[in-house]
């Protein structure tokens, strides 16, 4: 059966509309992701800064011990780079999708 321009037309209309979803799925999920490394990375600046401050007061007051956080930074590292990771294949996956659709 031979498919009439109109009908091309109209089904790379639809596949196009259908790739954007796609992209912009994938877009929204780097942006989360990107807001959440955000966000962890100024919670452990707000931590540094406690803790440091804490540092300050316990030395004016003559006290020597202090807990300091030991595996949280490892643990906060990881996941940062984890959604380093996660963000760098989602961006990947968009700009295939970007060329996959300049090439219809």
């Amino acid at each position: 059966m031979k498919i009439t321009m109109e009908e091309q037309v109209k089904q790379l209309v639809n596949a196009l509309h259908e790739a954007q979803q796609e992209a912009d799925k994938w877009r929204t999920g780097a942006e989360i992701y990107e807001a959440q490394a955000t966000e962890l990375q100024e919670t452990m600046q707000l931590m540094a800064e406690e803790n440091e401050q804490l540092h300050q007061v316990a030395k004016q007051q003559g006290q020597s011990t202090l807990l300091t956080p030991t595996q949280q930074p490892e643990i906060a590292k990881q996941e940062l780079a984890r959604h380093q990771i996660i963000e760098d294949a989602l961006i990947n996956k968009i700009q295939q999708l970007e060329y996959d659709l300049a090439n219809r």
